[in-house]
C-alpha cells in the first residue's frame, strides 16, 4: 500500500526518455549490463523519467548508477546524487528510533499509546507494539474522504494527531486482532518520538539515525527547502506511457513518520548496511524489528500483499519479511505522489539494494527485474 495515493491533474508533459547511466564520481564500481538493461527498460515502459540504483555488500558499494532525467522541464539528467522522496521507507527509520528510545528506557514498546498520545485515549487496548507491526486497527488517515484536500495544506504534528483522533471510524477492528497496513500507525509513532525525546522527528533522526549511519543526503523533507539535485516527481498520464503530469503537491508535514524522508539510493543502501550491522540498534532490538508480528491470540500476522517480495510475507517493525525466488528478503517499499522507492536486503548474502524513481505508480515487476539482475550479477 502506498502513502498518499491520490494523483493530481496538472502540468501535463509528454516525453519518453531512456538516457545513459551516470556512475558515481570517482567510484570504482562493478559494471553490469543486466542492471543497465532492466533499469533502461523501466524508463522505456513510461512509468518514470528516472531511476537510481545502488547496491552494497558487506559495507562496500558495489554498484551505483542513475538513468534518465531528474527534471523534465530543465532536462537535467539524473545522477547518483539525485534526491528522491522515499515515502514509506521512512517507517524503518521511525521503528529504529522507537527501539532506541526503548533501549534507553525512555519508553516500552508494550506501553499504551495513550501514555504518550492522550488524544488517542479512545483507542483502548492500543500499544506501541501494535503500531509498529501494523496490528493496531487504527484507520488509515490517508484513506479518509477529505484527505485529498487536507494533503495540500501544511499542518503541525499536533494538528495531524487531532485529525487522526477525529477519524470516524477511529478503529477498523479491535487492536491486535488483525493485520492491516495503516499510515496512521507510523505518523503516530513519529509523534511519540518527538514527545518522548523532546526533539522534532527530523532533529532526532538526524542526530541518532542519519549521522551514525553515515548518510549524506537524507532528511525529513520540507517542500520549502532548497535541495541540490532534488528530483521532480511525476505521474504518468493514464494509458499514455512516457507522458507525464507534474505530481500532485503534498506537504511533507502531513507525511511525518509515515513517509516524509528524502534521500538518495546510495544513502538507502548505506542505511540498511548500517542497520543490519548493528550500528543503529542493539541485537535484541534488531531481532524484534525483524521478527513477524503476532496477533493478540498468538498467531503470526500475515500481510496479504507483497509489495517488495512475493507471496504472503510477514511484517516486523517497519520491515516486510518475505522471500524472492527462494531467497530471504527484508525491506520496505515507498510511494508518495510522483515517487516510488524500494529498499531490500538479502540477509543471507548481506547485500542491500535501493531503487528510487521519480514516477508513481511504477510496475513492481519492473523493480523486481532490477533486483534480480543485481542479485545475480553482484552477489559474488
Amino acid at each position: 500500500m502506498s502513502l498518499f495515493s491520490q494523483c493530481a491533474k496538472f502540468g501535463v508533459i509528454a516525453i519518453l526518455l531512456s538516457g545513459p547511466a551516470l556512475a558515481a564520481p570517482g567510484a570504482a564500481l562493478k559494471p553490469t549490463a543486466d542492471i543497465d538493461h532492466a533499469a533502461t527498460a523501466l524508463i522505456a515502459s513510461g512509468d518514470a523519467p528516472a531511476v537510481s540504483v545502488a547496491v552494497m555488500k558487506d559495507g562496500h558499494l558495489l554498484f551505483a548508477q542513475a538513468y534518465g532525467t531528474e527534471n523534465l522541464e530543465t532536462m537535467t539528467p539524473a545522477t547518483t546524487q539525485t534526491v528522491f522522496r522515499a515515502g514509506s521507507i521512512t517507517k524503518e527509520f521511525v521503528a529504529a528510533a522507537i527501539m532506541q528510545l526503548a533501549q534507553n528506557k525512555s519508553l516500552s514498546i508494550d506501553d499504551p499509546v495513550s501514555k504518550y498520545i492522550p488524544e488517542l485515549a479512545a483507542a483502548r487496548g492500543l500499544t506501541l507494539r501494535m503500531l509498529l507491526n501494523q496490528t493496531s486497527g487504527l484507520h488509515d488517515y490517508t484513506e479518509t474522504p477529505d484527505f485529498g484536500a487536507q494533503m495540500v495544506q501544511r499542518h503541525t504534528q499536533k494538528e495531524m494527531i487531532g485529525y487522526i483522533a477525529s477519524m470516524k471510524p477511529l478503529l477498523d477492528f479491535a487492536p491486535g486482532t488483525k493485520w492491516a497496513y495503516s499510515n496512521s500507525n507510523y505518523f503516530v509513532l513519529g509523534a511519540v518520538v518527538q514527545r518522548v525525546s523532546g526533539k522534532s522527528l527530523g532533529q532526532y533522526l538526524e542526530t541518532n539515525i542519519i549521522a551514525p549511519a553515515g548518510l549524506k543526503s537524507t532528511a525529513v523533507d520540507d517542500e520549502s527547502d532548497v535541495v541540490r539535485h532534488r528530483a521532480s516527481g511525476y505521474t504518468r498520464i493514464k494509458g499514455e506511457p512516457g507522458h507525464y503530469r507534474n505530481a500532485q503537491f503534498v506537504s511533507m508535514d502531513n507525511a511525518g513518520g509515515a513517509g516524509a524522508l528524502r534521500t538518495t539510493a546510495i544513502d538507502l543502501a548505506t542505511w540498511h548496511q548500517a542497520l543490519f550491522a548493528g550500528r543503529i540498534v542493539n541485537a535484541d532490538s534488531l531481532s524484534a524489528m525483524t521478527s513477524p508480528g503476532r496477533l493478540s491470540n498468538g498467531e503470526i500476522a500475515v500481510r496479504p500483499d507483497a509489495p517488495i517480495t512475493l507471496g504472503r510475507p510477514n511484517y516486523g517493525f517497519g520491515l516486510e519479511l518475505g522471500t524472492l525466488d527462494g531467497q530471504k528478503v527484508i525491506g520496505h517499499g515507498g510511494s508518495v505522489p510522483g515517487f516510488t522507492a524500494y529498499l531490500v536486503t538479502f540477509p543471507g548474502q548481506n547485500m542491500s539494494m535501493a531503487i528510487m524513481t521519480n514516477g508513481a505508480p511504477v510496475n513492481a515487476d519492473d523493480i523486481r527485474t532490477i533486483e534480480r539482475a543485481a542479485f545475480r550479477d553482484l552477489q559474488n
